[in-house]
């Protein structure tokens, strides 16, 4: 019972520590370049949300600020990828709003990129973005080709498809202006100094071998893309290193654990003895899940030693961290599925150990 208090004591002092603006003076974490939160609100976009934050970052550290990039765009024609795909496993994969980073990778090499202001996703002046009928619809249809046994879509199909997304989410521009400038979305991105190519998809499962890509076993992995894997101590340095070099990290993983509170703006593990058998285990027995991308933007070490990432969300910005949230190094270490970092920011002693 006495050790119960103890615990909870620590747990309500951290939870106060953190439920404070990251400039109050109790932890001011060092803060990469970033943009502005945004809320996904009704949507399964996360993974567009952190993925464009991430990119957005890339850019304020080539020198390119105020680039807002639309998440919708790259949402909505991620639809293709996904009926083909499911259609091609006959129904086998998981059919799904959400996403990877890979899937945003293909998005933007087919289709480019456009700007918020050019695309938002609220054809109907919508001040959120609710996507519960859209998603039931498109759902429902793709599963119906599955059940008539099609493995392409026809045109009468994709006709239905994209006439759904553009009723919820508007049609895509095929130009705008920039500044007085006329793009298309691949001229737009061929003005951006991006190359998806930099990025490389990183987890640290013990089932795999290190160091090469495998193909990781997660139903939001429903292209069947590969990984790449590395020992827990390397993906801990990746991150860190990255961090110090002045790198963002895309952050993916499990945010069902009561440790973490978004309203308190903290994830945190305590009592944790074996970090590396732990999270081996609550993968194995599905007690973490992959189920949220968030953009890790800095920081910080407390009084003890401990490290706490700066992570910014996608939930707007009501909470006690203005958006963002403090994860410790025990709930990043166990929680983590994924990271997504550019290669630059990896160690060369790591790097050159990658197939």
């Amino acid at each position: 019972m006495c050790r119960l208090i103890i615990l909870l004591a620590v747990y309500f002092s951290i939870s106060s520590l953190f439920a404070q603006p990251a400039d109050s003076g109790y932890l001011t974490p060092t803060i990469l370049p970033c943009s502005s939160v945004k809320d996904q609100y009704l949507s399964a976009t996360c993974w567009s949300f952190a993925g464009n934050s991430f990119l957005e970052s890339e850019l304020i550290k080539k020198g390119i600020n105020g680039i807002d990039l639309s998440e919708m765009f790259i949402a909505r024609n991620a639809w293709e990828q996904k009926t083909l795909l499911h259609l091609q496993y006959k129904g086998q994969n998981c059919l799904t709003p959400g996403g990877q980073f890979h899937n945003i990778v293909w998005a933007i090499k087919k289709y480019g990129l456009v700007p918020e202001a050019a695309y938002n996703g609220k054809p109907n002046g919508e001040k959120n973005h609710n996507h519960g009928n859209l998603d039931t619809a498109i759902t429902r249809y793709i599963t119906s080709l599955v059940k008539q046994k099609k493995t392409t879509p026809t045109a009468t199909d994709w006709t239905f498809i994209n006439n759904t997304i553009n009723k919820y989410l508007g049609k895509t521009p095929a130009s705008f202006l920039i500044n007085g400038v006329a793009y298309t979305p691949q001229s737009y991105l061929k003005s951006l100094p991006l190359n998806v190519e930099d990025y490389i998809e990183i987890t640290s499962y013990t089932h795999h071998p290190y160091y090469k890509p495998y193909v990781f076993e997660n139903k939001y992995n429903f292209s069947f893309d590969k990984y790449m894997n590395v020992p827990l101590a390397d993906f801990m340095a990746i991150t860190d290193s990255a961090l110090a070099n002045g790198y963002t990290v895309l952050w993916n993983g499990d945010v069902t654990d009561d440790g973490f509170d978004f309203n308190k703006g903290i994830a945190v593990l305590y009592d944790v003895k074996d970090v590396a058998s732990l999270r081996q285990q609550s993968f194995v027995d599905s007690t973490s899940y992959m189920d949220h991308m968030m953009h890790i933007v800095g920081f910080v070490k407390d009084g003890d030693g401990r490290k706490w990432y700066y992570v910014k969300n996608s939930w707007g910005v009501e909470n006690s961290l203005k958006g963002y949230l403090m994860m410790d190094e025990n709930y990043f270490a166990i929680k983590t599925a994924a990271i997504v970092v550019n290669k630059k920011a990896i160690p060369t002693s790591i790097l050159s150990k990658l197939k």
